[in-house]
């Protein structure tokens, strides 16, 4: 890893590739954006045209290739790099892997099976990734992690670690629900902070990180606050006593399990991999991870990032 030009600080404009962005509600929704966009990569990236679809905040992207390939001038051709996760990620250089779709659009947003992405089921049992060992490049996998049981999760991370090059890297987002139980600690702080404001807070604190305390009262989410100080950890240890965190195939998009950097710092020493390192949107070891047309698209305002380095 060459972590020369790692900033801890860097500003979006250090992250520029000429590129042209629409904004509409349609692209959220659209069957035919994603086919369109898959069409344009795969024809005109040589060419000097990719596309970005995110449907996160309703843009359609169309940005210089010949910009993003310079990015990719300190690897080879041969070079694999894999997004696990990859919904409606598309790149002529990336291989894709995710769980079949459930409905009707996200497997629109996927492409076909076989062709666009390679299923895989993360939470399998005995995952067995299909690339050979210390073969890849890069991986990246942008909000999947959550969605995995903590057994899988580590299974899947130990899989990165068998398939990535000495030196390679994973880079995840997850959702950064730390920060969401410490601006309710914070609220209680605040003077004249209303009841029903606390109880929207901590409900949707509770519910970005563990889906199923949707189900539960705004009663009982207090509890849970009051109970572990508004400690995230030990608000999801507590709050798992009551509420599923199993993975279901059916709903798969549900948040099942809690992360924070210690975690993550933790669990990726255990398995091998020699560094665990927190990075902001745009921030990378490795130059493709800076072109955020692509990367790191999924609600960043509400993300936190790491690079495991092999």
């Amino acid at each position: 890893m060459d972590s020369s030009d790692i900033r801890l600080i860097k500003s979006h404009r250090d992250s520029y590739l000429p590129a042209i962005r629409l904004y509409s509600k349609r692209v959220s929704i659209s069957h035919l954006l994603p086919k369109l966009s898959r069409f344009i990569n795969k024809l005109l990236y040589d060419f000097g045209v990719g596309t970005a679809l995110n449907r996160y905040d309703n843009s359609f992207t169309a940005y210089s290739s010949a910009a993003d390939r310079k990015l990719y001038r300190k690897y080879s051709a041969t070079d694999i790099f894999c997004n696990f996760g990859s919904g409606a990620f598309f790149h002529k250089k990336w291989r894709n892997y995710d769980y079949p779709g459930q409905s009707n659009y996200y497997a629109n947003l996927q492409g076909i099976k076989g062709v666009h992405y390679a299923p895989i089921d993360l939470c399998a049992a005995e995952l067995y990734i299909p690339e050979n060992d210390s073969s890849v490049a890069l991986i990246y996998s942008g909000h999947t992690l959550e969605h995995l049981e903590a057994d899988a999760a580590t299974n899947f991370l130990r899989e990165c670690h068998r398939i990535l090059k000495p030196g390679g890297i994973i880079r995840l987002a997850l959702p950064n629900t730390t920060n969401n139980f410490h601006f309710n600690r914070y609220l209680d702080m605040g003077k004249g902070t209303n009841d029903n404001l606390r109880t929207q807070y901590q409900r949707e604190a509770a519910t970005y990180m563990l889906a199923d305390t949707k189900n539960l009262s705004g009663k009982d989410i207090n509890s849970l606050f009051l109970k572990s100080n508004a400690e995230p950890k030990l608000f999801y240890d507590l709050a798992a006593e009551h509420v599923s965190i199993k993975f279901d195939g059916s709903n798969p998009d549900r948040h099942i399990t809690f992360w924070d950097y210690k975690k993550l710092i933790d669990l990726t020493d255990s398995l091998g991999f020699s560094s665990c390192i927190p990075v902001y949107q745009g921030s990378s070891a490795a130059a493709p991870f800076t072109n955020i047309n692509v990367f790191d698209t999924t609600e960043p305002h509400i993300s936190f990032y790491v690079e495991i380095v092999k």
